[in-house]
């Protein structure tokens, strides 16, 4: 028998094996797909953020800000491309509200970050001064975010992982739970099973975390796929500096925004759409919808210069038709972790959340 039994080898599920397998587990991880970080992970903007949009005490704001210093600490570490280039959040130049109001959400964002412990923000008036084409009269500067080389990353922690022992079982998709210690693995493609004893189980399943968790006989969860779609554009900003507009109505829907990697690609995006299914990885959203977007909070683009990018997938939580706005960390049966609806700040989250989950596994053990 096992000590843990990990579903997923996306970001969320390599850290849980890795920290896992440093505290002397034994460690098995199942997927699905013959390559590791092939859904969400695969298909993630790579930026790592602050902090500043979540509720107070809630899961998502304690793991983006406990995660953002421990990634910083596991980069440094392990010698991960990352850049602190900070991030502009404007006012922009739609009409949809008027500037006073504008302003005054702004400060109440400015305030929220405040109560979650961004302390490196400041507000700019006229913030085109300062950055060059950017529309808007007001808005907040924060120091403490960055972009990340994702595949690297995942390609690190992978190794690190099989450094450590871990076993990954690729193709192998999640099947059934038999009982609390019997999990049944199903060969991708094939009528092929296998059963795998683990005295713990965590299922970090993305995309497909309902389905994983319904065999455990709980129900009500549901997970609704919402796609993201970039543009990429075919010139950069002069300045190393992410860009975005003041959320519309919730920290689900931070609008499109102006983003770069580090191999100086730069994107916008993402918009927010469901998808058909959870492999539906197609552009829908027209160039000219963008674009329009886009020119609230930059001056300097035309319609030609966006071109089609990549799309991703957002794991949106429901319970029992409700949509459910914070991270769910289940933990049912006793030895069963379930966590659930883990989207954007997922990334910067990722080691925060492991961390946590490696504690819940000891304190069964113990």
């Amino acid at each position: 028998m096992i000590d843990i039994l990990v579903i997923g080898s996306g970001i969320i599920g390599l850290w849980v094996a890795y920290l896992a397998s440093k505290s002397g587990l034994t460690t098995v991880v199942c997927e699905k797909t013959t390559n590791f970080g092939d859904g969400i992970s695969g298909r993630n903007s790579g930026v790592l953020h602050s902090g500043i949009y979540y509720p107070p005490n809630s899961q998502k704001a304690k793991h983006c800000i406990q995660g953002y210093y421990k990634s910083i600490d596991f980069f440094e570490s392990a010698e991960i491309p990352y850049l602190i280039c900070g991030k502009l959040i404007t006012t922009g130049i739609d009409t949809f509200s008027s500037e006073d109001e504008k302003l005054e959400r702004l400060k109440a964002l400015y305030e929220n970050g405040k109560a979650n412990g961004v302390d490196d923000m400041g507000f700019i008036e006229d913030p085109g001064k300062k950055y060059p084409y950017v529309n808007g009269k007001h808005g907040i500067y924060i120091e403490r975010t960055g972009v990340v080389d994702v595949a690297t990353y995942l390609k690190r922690l992978y190794f690190l992982c099989e450094q450590e022992g871990v076993v990954f079982l690729k193709k192998r998709e999640f099947w059934d739970a038999l009982d609390t210690n019997k999990m049944v693995l199903k060969t991708k493609g094939k009528d092929e099973y296998e059963e795998v004893h683990t005295k713990f189980v965590v299922n970090a399943g993305g995309l497909y975390c309902d389905d994983v968790v319904s065999k455990f006989g709980i129900s009500g969860y549901e997970i609704r796929p919402n796609k993201g779609e970039y543009y990429r554009l075919t010139k950069s900003l002069p300045y190393k500096t992410l860009i975005y507009p003041l959320p519309s109505h919730s920290s689900t829907a931070l609008g499109v925004h102006y983003t770069f990697n580090l191999a100086d690609e730069c994107y916008a995006g993402p918009n927010s759409n469901w998808a058909n299914n959870k492999e539906d990885y197609t552009f829908q959203t027209a160039r000219i919808e963008y674009y329009e977007s886009l020119k609230n909070i930059l001056s300097c683009y035309s319609k030609e210069d966006l071109v089609e990018g990549y799309v991703g997938l957002r794991p949106r939580l429901f319970y029992k038709g409700e949509s459910v706005k914070d991270f769910t960390i289940l933990n049912q049966p006793s030895n069963a972790i379930h966590l659930l609806g883990i989207e954007s700040p997922g990334l910067t989250s990722s080691p925060s959340i492991a961390t946590e989950v490696i504690e819940m596994v000891k304190g069964f053990s113990d």
